[in-house]
């Protein structure tokens, strides 16, 4: 978890066009049309559910007709933005700040990030949110979307949602923890990454497969690290293509699985 890429990136600029509720006791960034019968609930990077890079990607999917939800899943504790930048491996003269100062502090941040934010923690939050929802939203149908730490869990809680995305999971125990896959699920992958390369996805699309599920994607990204899809500088064209192809491909995985049938019209 504790690598470079974790803790690189560029924070993104734009005011979010959503607002702050409280869902099974989860303080929420809401955005979306609350009539939406089609529900995607975005489980965050380390940086949290305040971080402006995913609420305003979190409004392009709402764009889209969705109800999107980021719920609080770190109990307001979260890796500090500062660290963003204190680790750039393609950064050859670091300053004596980034050196002395912000390495060390940055990677020492994640012992109590981890101990605080547990599996079990992660479970119990994203597993008492979708039962809410499940009670307050019956006609709905739930997808969810995982991000670095938050990907871990479109994978050992898939069975949980009507469709999930992993886009670059970190930490997931392999193979053993693919046994949690029942639904639909799309994976989101760098050819490099330490976490889930390219590589593993095809393997876990092998796995899946012959274990009997139908619905499984895998799309490799080149040119792309770990974080990609919500840290990446969106003023180099070719990292922000790729960004938003990811972005379309969940939209669309979502838009064919939380799709929900008319019921038909009665007759006379």
């Amino acid at each position: 978890m504790a690598c470079a890429d974790c803790i690189t990136g560029t924070v993104h600029t734009g005011t979010p066009a959503g607002t702050e509720i409280t869902l099974a006791g989860l303080p929420t960034y809401a955005t979306g049309d609350e009539a939406s019968t089609r529900i995607v609930i975005f489980g965050h990077d380390i940086f949290g559910w305040k971080f402006i890079n995913t609420r305003l990607l979190a409004d392009e999917y709402a764009a889209r007709g969705f109800r999107v939800l980021v719920p609080d899943l770190y109990g307001g504790y979260e890796v500090p933005q500062w660290t963003l930048g204190a680790i750039d491996p393609v950064n050859e003269t670091p300053s004596l700040f980034q050196r002395v100062v912000a390495r060390p502090m940055s990677l020492f941040l994640f012992v109590p990030f981890i101990i605080r934010n547990s599996q079990s923690s992660q479970n119990a939050k994203i597993g008492g949110l979708v039962s809410h929802l499940r009670e307050a939203h019956p006609s709905a149908k739930i997808g969810y979307i995982g991000f670095c730490w938050g990907g871990r869990y479109a994978i050992t809680l898939n069975h949980l949602f009507d469709a999930t995305v992993a886009a670059h999971p970190s930490l997931v125990k392999y193979p053993a923890e693919l046994d949690g896959v029942k639904k639909p699920v799309s994976f989101e992958l760098a050819v490099v990454d330490h976490g889930f390369d390219g590589e593993r996805g095809r393997d876990a699309e092998k796995r899946l497969r012959e274990k009997g599920s139908e619905h499984v994607e895998v799309v490799i990204y080149e040119g792309v690290q770990h974080g990609w899809t919500i840290r990446c500088d969106l003023k180099d064209e070719k990292k922000k293509a790729e960004r938003d192809r990811a972005r379309d491909q969940a939209v669309r995985w979502f838009e064919r699985f939380l799709s929900v049938e008319e019921a038909p019209a009665a007759t006379a």
